[in-house]
């Protein structure tokens, strides 16, 4: 492994760190992982040494990316008219993102404010607030199914009741009918 590229594994390794570890796991992982890294391009340089096909190959690899980039083959497939009919068809975009860049830059102050800052100190808070939450929607939607059974019960207690006063207005139809026939 040539020196440029350990070097670009060790860029990339700082971009992921940074956005995956805090400064206490940095501590940790960062010595490990570049003595890794150090050993592994040990043990292929010392593999690769002396065996010209896999040098040859190290350096075909460097042009294999070159022309594999889209840049590389737009600029070898594209005249310069082609490329110019791209970039006006696209200018509307391209105005739009410069807009976009503008509103960011002008923005940027706000993001660096110091209530933006002060923010992962309330992130415990936050969190409690979060399982408050959490927890009164569970009891909302308890209360919820709590009050469609009592609502579904009364429901059926009213149908009962009206039933039975059916019954019952039946049954008296029925015997003041037969107490007017009773007398006549």
């Amino acid at each position: 492994m040539a020196d440029h590229e350990l070097d670009a594994l060790e860029e990339r390794l700082d971009f992921i760190e940074n956005i995956v570890f805090s400064n206490s796991e940095k501590d940790a992982f960062y010595p490990k992982c570049i003595d890794k890294l150090a050993n592994i391009k040990e043990k292929i340089s010392t593999a690769t040494k002396n065996k010209k096909r896999i040098t040859e190959i190290y350096k075909k690899s460097r042009d294999l990316h070159k022309f594999l980039d889209p840049a590389y083959t737009d600029e070898m497939t594209m005249s310069e008219e082609a490329m110019e009919e791209v970039i006006m068809a696209e200018e509307e975009y391209l105005r739009d993102q410069a807009k976009n860049l503008e509103t960011m830059e002008e923005l940027k102050p706000t993001l660096d404010s110091e209530h933006l800052k002060a923010t992962p100190q309330y992130t415990e808070k936050f969190e409690a607030l979060s399982q408050i939450q959490i927890t009164q929607q569970d009891q909302t939607a308890d209360l919820t199914e709590e009050a469609r059974r009592l609502l579904a019960t009364y429901n059926n207690i009213i149908t009962l009741v009206s039933r039975q006063f059916v019954q019952w207005d039946e049954t008296l139809t029925k015997m003041e009918a037969k107490k007017i026939k009773s007398k006549n």
